[in-house]
């Protein structure tokens, strides 16, 4: 299994880079965050995005999109993380596509795949409920007058909300949310909307039927993207903190020099380079041999946990009392990395995940 990129790869990793660099500065995020035009900053940053055709980069050529591969949309993600966008690529491009395709029948694929692809249409996914966990298979198999979603990310933006349920068994549906009221979840990640969204059972319209397998399929793949992300995220937080500690001196020298520093350092370039090593295993297995999925997905979660709240916390430690303003950038990639970490799963529930599936639990 190779996990060199291709020319293709290395053209759509640096035209994203140059794409971001210029787009999305840091200046751009701090605008996002203000509630006075944050949402303006937000959607003409995705208007940019949709005419470079990310959010159908996964979606099938037949309704639209480029049809690529988790491992291209791995390599983009990698780039969004160190950007910190906002979250509707991930919620619409990969986790509510993802849906659609492996779950909604054919007419509603083309009715609301090429929307999505072109990213006309902004959409979400709801999956878990309250008291669920990470697990699926404890979704409520049947619903009752009403049905309530937890942790729906960017459900406040979205055009189309879509609620993943239970049908009893192994059976699962995915169905539109129609007329929902959505309830802002507090966060410690500001850059991403989570929800908790609630619909009427009769306000649902199903859009077709699959097994609790196939949305575990769609869990992994979008658990592969966030990875990616947390990679990328880290990988900005080293640049900065080289930058940093190449030019704060002290006692007459470059802080760099130290040999302390060097190794905190070094410690962070090896767990970056792990944890990239995790996500595009991750991303050819989604690609080339996904009967291992579950297991490659869970591999890529772990590591990218435990890397970007690692690489988080050193930056920050070799800022020195820097790092802990608000000036600063290194505090958000850190809260993403802390809220990401339970996104699917902690780091000790895929280990167990991992355990299990070698027979050891």
């Amino acid at each position: 299994m190779d996990f060199s990129l291709n020319e293709e790869q290395v053209l759509l990793r640096d035209s994203a880079r140059e794409f971001l660099g210029q787009e999305w500065p840091s200046a751009e995020l701090r605008r996002m965050l203000d509630a006075a035009d944050g949402a303006a900053a937000a959607g003409a940053l995705w208007s940019k995005m949709s005419d470079l055709g990310w959010p159908g980069l996964l979606v099938s050529e037949d309704y639209d999109g480029l049809g690529l591969g988790m491992f291209d949309l791995a390599v983009l993600m990698e780039e969004t993380g160190a950007a910190l966008i906002p979250g509707t690529l991930h919620a619409s491009g990969l986790l509510a596509a993802s849906a659609l395709e492996a779950l909604a029948d054919e007419n509603s694929c083309q009715k609301y795949l090429p929307d999505i692809a072109e990213g006309k249409l902004k959409a979400t996914v709801g999956i878990y409920e309250p008291g669920s966990g990470w697990t699926p298979m404890m979704l409520a198999p049947e619903a009752g007058e009403a049905v309530t979603k937890r942790y729906v990310p960017d459900a406040a933006s979205a055009d189309l909300i879509l609620f993943v349920n239970r049908t009893g068994g192994n059976g699962a549906q995915i169905a539109i949310a129609h007329e929902s009221k959505a309830e802002d979840l507090n966060s410690m990640d500001v850059t991403r909307s989570l929800s908790q969204v609630t619909c009427s059972a009769d306000k649902l319209e199903v859009l077709g039927e699959g097994t609790i397998a196939d949305v575990q399929a769609v869990i992994d793949r979008a658990t592969i993207g966030l990875s990616a992300e947390l990679i990328g995220g880290s990988a900005r937080v080293l640049d900065m903190t080289v930058e940093y500690v190449k030019s704060r001196k002290q006692f007459g020298r470059a802080v760099g020099t130290f040999q302390a520093v060097q190794h905190k350092a070094a410690d962070m370039l090896i767990g970056i380079e792990k944890g990239r090593t995790g996500v595009y295993y991750a991303a050819a297995v989604a690609d080339e041999r996904p009967d291992d999925l579950a297991r490659a997905a869970s591999v890529a979660k772990a590591t990218a946990n435990q890397t970007a709240v690692s690489v988080g916390e050193l930056g920050i430690q070799l800022h020195g009392g820097l790092g802990f303003t608000w000036e600063q950038d290194l505090h958000l990639y850190l809260k993403r990395a802390k809220a990401a970490e339970f996104t699917y799963g902690d780091t000790r529930w895929h280990l167990d995940r991992i355990a299990h599936g070698l027979g050891l639990s």
